[in-house]
């Protein structure tokens, strides 16, 4: 592979480095002061509140970084909960390029740092929300260098190895899919020989061990909960039985869609040429090993029938990078046509970026192509929920003797960021999610409720609820703007005695 030397050579490439870090800073800064919370995010900041070993839906990092950036900065402002996610993003590229130089030489680390910051979920979602996978990335290229050194470096030395346990660990604190570094390490270990004899040695049981201790947050968590994270996460993975769509298909185009295709694709063709060249090449054979599982693992359990989240096999396109820098650092042939690409992925990312966010400020997507959105509009959870706070303030809620609610944990937690820390907002529907480890529902039982409603298509919840209460009325709605059109209505309601949970709503189709 080429190498710069000499001091020119070495400045050049911390110029290129630093300029690609600042400028990629610099815009999701601008995106988090433009763009609302996302549910998920917005359920980050409301669950930070609440201090825990761990939490329903994920490992305490995400919750943790939110709730600590909110209690510093005394606001919990989208600026300040997504600032740590954009910080750690800074030092995932930096540390992307650390690893790419170190298994493939210095254009090869640049190269994937570069790419890493023009791909669409890696860049815009977990480069700069407040959402799992923004830690899980962190962690996950720091074990995997650390991981490097020891199977690759002049002194290994079992220091590495303990180093890659306990970032492991941290990933596995950040979100479940880092087990895929360990089964992925222990793939690399038993396939080459090589590196099989280090399972002689403490190194790599010490590595799994430290791993464990790390994570025991998570598990004592879950031991006093009845394992109810796992047992959710482990829930999502079943085949579904409702029509419409071909999940295979739509996993394999929405991988396609949130990494971008012009990057999708050779990530795709390296890891090909990774897993046919086999163990002989030992850098690249390290890196198939880590992405192949949730690559292939989360594609084929769509096959199956499983409706999965696209962004499910990204940790393994993430640790794919450097192959696909070092594959355009060497094509020395066509530089000029790997120049071109590369230009091209970046003003094709900025594009999809101006769109996006133009769209999610004033949805002019949906008037100017209302068949896009037949099926709903994603960016409606970017909406803020300030308006339905203000309305119920105007109502002169809350009081004491009513309690502020949602029966949708994703509506709670819009309402319960917008309401702020100091109202009591929760969920009293059947799928309450982190709601109901922070309030207990049979706590809701027997109390009056204001109930903020968003209208889906489906049943009326004046009529669908109102058996639930000793009586139900509505006290208004609130629409929800952007451009100056009503993108969606939240209807308020005053029940009166909460008999039972409330159930989920079918929406109609």
């Amino acid at each position: 592979m080429p190498r710069a030397t000499g001091p020119a050579g070495i400045m050049s490439a911390s110029v290129r480095l630093i300029a690609t870090i600042l400028g990629f800073t610099a815009l999701r800064l601008s995106l988090a002061v433009l763009v609302g919370l996302s549910v998920d995010e917005s359920y980050a900041a409301v669950m930070g509140r609440h201090l825990s070993l761990s939490y329903f839906d994920h490992p305490p990092m995400t919750f943790w970084w939110a709730g600590l950036a909110s209690r510093l900065a005394g606001t919990e402002s989208a600026l300040v909960v997504r600032l740590p996610f954009i910080l750690a993003f800074a030092a995932t590229t930096w540390l992307m390029d650390r690893l790419g130089a170190l298994l493939f030489g210095p254009e090869a680390g640049l190269h994937a740092a570069f790419l890493l910051n023009v791909s669409l979920f890696f860049s815009v979602a977990a480069g700069g929300w407040a959402l799992p996978d923004g830690p899980l990335l962190l962690f996950s290229v720091a074990a995997v260098y650390c991981l490097a050194r020891a199977a690759f470096g002049a002194t290994p030395g079992t220091g590495w190895w303990i180093g890659f346990g306990a970032l492991a660990g941290l990933a596995l604190l950040s979100k479940y899919h880092a087990v895929f570094l360990l089964a992925g390490a222990a793939l690399f270990l038993v396939t080459s020989p090589r590196q099989a004899r280090q399972l002689r040695r403490p190194g790599p049981w010490l590595a799994l061990l430290v791993a464990a201790l790390v994570f025991t947050p998570v598990v004592a968590w879950n031991a006093g909960h009845g394992w109810a994270s796992f047992r959710f996460q482990g829930g999502r993975a079943v085949p579904l039985t409702e029509s419409g769509g071909t999940p295979f298909l739509d996993s394999l185009g929405g991988q396609a869609v949130w990494i971008l295709p012009w990057i999708w694709l050779p990530l795709l063709a390296v890891l090909v040429s990774a897993l046919r060249s086999g163990p002989r090449d030992g850098r690249r054979w390290l890196l198939a090993c880590l992405g192949v599982f949730p690559i292939v693992g989360f594609t084929l359990l769509t096959a199956l029938g499983v409706r999965g989240l696209p962004h499910w096999e990204a940790p393994g396109y993430f640790i794919l990078l450097p192959l696909l820098g070092a594959a355009v650092a060497g094509d020395g042939r066509r530089r000029g046509w790997t120049g071109t690409w590369l230009g091209g992925s970046a003003a094709g990312f900025l594009a999809v970026v101006v769109v996006l966010a133009a769209h999610a400020r004033t949805g002019w997507l949906r008037s100017a192509s209302p068949a896009l959105f037949a099926r709903g509009d994603p960016t409606d959870d970017l909406l803020d929920w300030t308006p339905v706070a203000r309305q119920i303030g105007e109502w002169g809620y809350p009081t004491p003797d009513v309690l502020v609610a949602s029966g949708r944990w994703d509506d709670a937690a819009k309402l319960a960021w917008a309401t702020g820390p100091s109202v009591d907002v929760t969920c009293v529907g059947e799928d309450a999610r982190g709601f109901a480890f922070a309030r207990p529902p049979a706590t809701a039982l027997g109390r009056d409720v204001l109930l903020a409603v968003r209208r889906r298509s489906g049943p009326e919840p004046l009529v669908a609820y109102a058996s639930y209460f000793d009586g139900l009325r509505a006290l208004g709605s609130v629409a929800l703007e952007r451009g100056g059109r009503e993108q969606v209505t939240v209807s308020v309601y005053l029940g009166r005695r909460l008999r039972a949970t409330l159930p989920a709503l079918q929406q109609r189709r």
